[in-house]
């Protein structure tokens, strides 16, 4: 009897667990479901950002760099943000999904967020964006070493 009792209580164990990491893999993904759509529908807008940080590249690194449309990359970059966010959510490959979304946001955080390119209110502004981008690359990869030894 205890055994069996014992054998229940691992599968609500399980189950929990299960749900448990459902709800944190839905709730990380959400920032990047709602991003990615964002992004597709502003990509003209959005467009000029793409368009400022290249034209801070050295000359050397621009001629190493397709000449595609900048409206377009965001396009992409929308789209990478709301697949992998779903497919995060949904615990389809969530680890490779985490670590899609975990690269994508490392530029896009340098690039969006240099605090240290700025002064005052619009500073302080950048720099919680650019901790809050480190803790989202943290949480993802911890889904993406989930497991691994």
């Amino acid at each position: 009897d205890a055994q069996e009792s014992r054998g229940l209580g691992d599968v609500y164990k399980r189950q929990f667990m299960s749900l448990a990491k459902f709800t944190a893999r839905s709730l990380l993904s959400a920032i990047f479901i709602t991003g990615g759509l964002d992004e597709i529908k502003k990509a003209d807008q959005l467009s000029e950002a793409v368009d400022g940080l290249l034209s801070k590249l050295p000359k050397s690194s621009c001629s190493q760099i397709p000449d595609v449309d900048s409206t377009l990359l965001v396009k992409v970059n929308g789209a990478t943000m709301l697949a992998a966010g779903s497919l995060l959510a949904l615990g389809i490959k969530p680890r490779l999904a985490a670590t899609v979304l975990a690269a994508q946001l490392v530029p896009v955080t340098a690039a969006g967020h240099a605090f240290w390119e700025k002064e005052g209110a619009e500073k302080q502004g950048d720099q919680i964006q650019f901790c809050k981008n480190l803790g989202l690359i943290g949480s993802l990869l911890t889904v993406a070493l989930d497991g691994a030894k």
